[in-house]
C-alpha cells in the first residue's frame, strides 16, 4: 500500500535544537513537502474514472480517456472538454483538448500545428498532434498536448474565488494590509522573465502564442509557468485572406499587450481591465497609479512600454533590454534549485542496496544443494546464515505471536550492510543452539556464500543474471 502523504506529521518543535553532531531523520531522506508533490503528481497520472464516463474506449491512438472537468469550457464561441489520455504507442499520458461541433474547413489549418511541434520551451506546453475524430458521436477538433499533472492556471491561482478568499485572509491576519501586493515582487519578476523568455521563442519562430491571459497560463509547480494551449487559436481562426506575414505581426503586437496586461492584473490584483482611451498608454490610470505606490519603476516601465502606444513599434527583445538584470536573478535562482534537487536525488541514488542485500539472503538460503553440506549444518560456518534469516523475519514475542516490525528488519539490514561490529546473538527454532555474532562477519560470511553460487553457475545463466540486474536498474 502507498504511504498516506497527507498524515506525514512536521518536524516537532522540541527537536530543532540539535547538537553539532546531531541530525533529524527527516535529512537523511527527501523533503516532506518534495515527496508529497511527487506522491500528488504519480495519484494524479494514474486516477482512473470510478464509474462509466460515457467517453468512447479508444479516440485514434489514445485510450482509457479520462476527464478533467466537470463542465465544458468555452474556446473561441466553441464548448471545449479537456481529458487525460494514455497513447497505446509509447505508454505515456497526455492531455486532450477537444472542440466540440468543429468541422475542419481548410486542411492547410493543420500545417501550423507542424510548426508548432518544433517549438521546444521550458515555458511551453508542447503540442504532439491535432486530428479530426467522429469518435464522440459528432465531429470534433482533438488537440494532444505534454500532461502536467496537479497544474492549476494563473486564473485558479490567483483570480478564483477561493484564491481571493485566501488573499482576503492574508489580509486580515496582517491586520487589513500586505503592503499592497497580491503577488510579491519577486515573484512577479519570475512570472515575467518566464513568459518573455517563452514569447522570444515564439515570436523567433515566426509564431505567435495568442493565449496570454490568465486562463490558458498554467503553473506546473511552485512558480513555474507554461504557456497553455499553443497553436489552438491560430487553426480554429485559420485565414487565408490575410498576407501570412502581416497577420503574424500583429499577432505577435497582441500577445506583448496581452502580456502587459497579465502583468498589471496580477499586481493589482485586477481579473479584468478597462482600457483607458486618453492617455498614451492602454493601462487604466488606476492602475498605473497603484504600481507606482507599491513595486519598482523598473517593474511599471516594463508594464508601460507593453501597453504603450503606438503598438506596432514594440519588440520582444526590448522587454529583454528592460528586465536584463532580473534575467541573471533568475538564472541563479533556478541554478540554486538544481543543486537541491541534485542534492536530494544524492541521498536517494543508493536506496537499492537494502533491496540487493535481502535479494543475497534469499538467493543463499534453504537452497537443496546445500542440504548435505557440512557447512549448513549446526556446526557450519554458514548456518550462522540461516539463523540471521530467521533473527531478521522470524521472531515471534512471548505469547509466539509473530512480529511484524519493518523498522527491525531495516535496522538489521543497514547494519549489516554497513558491516557494523557489534554483536547480536543469533538463536536457533528449537532454542538448542546459540551463536554470538557480529555485522561484520555476517557480511562477510553472506559474500562469500554469494560468490561460490556465482561460480557455480553456468556461462548462461551468469549473463542471464547480468541481463536481468541491468534491466532492474535501468527500470528503478
Amino acid at each position: 500500500q502507498q504511504p498516506q502523504y497527507h498524515q506525514y506529521a512536521p518536524t516537532l518543535p522540541h527537536v530543532a535544537n540539535l547538537q553539532t553532531h546531531q541530525r533529524l531523520v527527516q535529512s537523511f531522506y527527501i523533503p516532506d513537502n518534495l515527496r508529497e508533490q511527487l506522491m500528488k503528481r504519480n495519484d494524479a497520472t494514474i486516477a482512473a474514472a470510478a464509474s462509466a464516463t460515457g467517453l468512447p474506449e479508444q479516440v485514434h491512438v489514445y485510450h482509457s480517456l479520462y476527464p478533467m472537468e466537470d463542465k465544458p469550457g468555452k474556446v473561441l464561441g466553441h464548448s471545449s472538454w479537456v481529458y487525460k489520455a494514455m497513447c497505446r504507442t509509447n505508454g505515456k499520458y497526455y492531455t486532450m483538448v477537444r472542440i466540440e461541433g468543429f468541422r475542419l474547413v481548410n486542411e492547410q489549418a493543420m500545417s501550423i500545428v507542424k510548426q508548432w511541434r518544433k517549438i521546444k520551451h521550458a515555458n511551453i506546453v508542447s503540442i504532439r498532434e491535432a486530428f479530426t475524430t467522429r469518435a464522440f458521436g459528432d465531429s470534433s477538433l482533438v488537440f494532444v498536448y505534454d500532461y502536467h499533472p496537479c497544474s492549476i492556471t494563473l486564473y485558479e491561482a490567483y483570480f478564483s474565488p477561493q484564491a481571493q478568499a485566501l488573499l482576503h485572509a492574508r489580509c486580515q491576519a496582517a491586520g487589513g494590509i500586505i503592503n499592497g501586493m497580491s503577488v510579491p515582487e519577486t515573484t512577479l519578476w519570475s512570472f515575467i522573465t518566464q513568459l518573455a523568455s517563452a514569447l522570444k521563442t515564439i515570436h523567433s519562430a515566426g509564431l505567435s502564442a495568442r493565449t496570454m491571459e490568465p486562463t490558458k497560463i498554467i503553473m506546473t509547480s511552485k512558480n513555474r509557468l507554461r504557456i497553455n494551449c499553443a497553436g489552438l487559436v491560430d487553426v480554429l481562426q485559420f485565414d487565408t485572406t490575410t498576407a501570412q506575414q502581416q497577420r503574424g505581426a500583429m499577432h505577435q503586437q497582441e500577445d506583448l499587450l496581452g502580456f502587459g496586461q497579465l502583468i498589471v492584473r496580477l499586481a493589482c490584483n485586477t481579473p479584468t481591465l478597462v482600457a483607458s482611451t486618453t492617455t498614451t498608454t492602454t493601462m487604466p490610470p488606476a492602475s498605473f497609479d497603484y504600481m507606482s505606490r507599491f513595486y519598482s519603476p523598473d517593474l511599471k516601465n516594463v508594464a508601460y512600454y507593453l501597453l504603450g502606444k503606438p503598438a506596432l513599434s514594440k519588440s520582444i527583445d526590448e522587454v529583454f533590454t528592460l528586465i536584463g538584470p532580473r534575467v541573471l536573478h533568475e538564472l541563479n535562482s533556478s541554478q540554486y534549485y538544481t543543486d537541491t534537487l541534485e542534492a536530494n536525488l544524492g541521498q536517494e541514488l543508493e536506496n537499492g542496496r537494502l533491496v540487493r542485500l535481502m535479494s543475497k539472503l534469499n538467493f543463499i538460503n534453504e537452497r537443496p544443494e546445500f542440504e548435505k553440506d557440512p557447512r549448513w549444518q549446526e556446526a557450519g560456518d554458514r548456518y550462522m546464515i540461516k539463523l540471521f534469516r530467521d533473527y531478521i523475519f522470524h521472531q515471534v514475542n512471548e505469547m509466539g505471536v509473530p512480529v511484524v516490525d519493518m523498522g527491525h528488519v531495516m535496522t538489521c539490514i543497514n547494519k549489516l550492510d554497513a558491516g557494523v561490529d557489534e554483536n547480536i546473538m543469533l538463536t536457533s527454532r528449537d532454542n538448542q543452539t546459540s551463536i554470538i555474532v557480529t555485522y561484520k562477519e555476517l557480511k562477510s560470511c553472506i559474500a562469500s556464500a554469494f560468490n561460490e553460487i556465482n561460480t557455480k553457475m553456468p556461462h548462461s545463466a551468469t549473463t542471464s543474471q547480468h541481463h536481468t540486474t541491468t534491466a532492474v536498474h535501468k527500470k528503478r
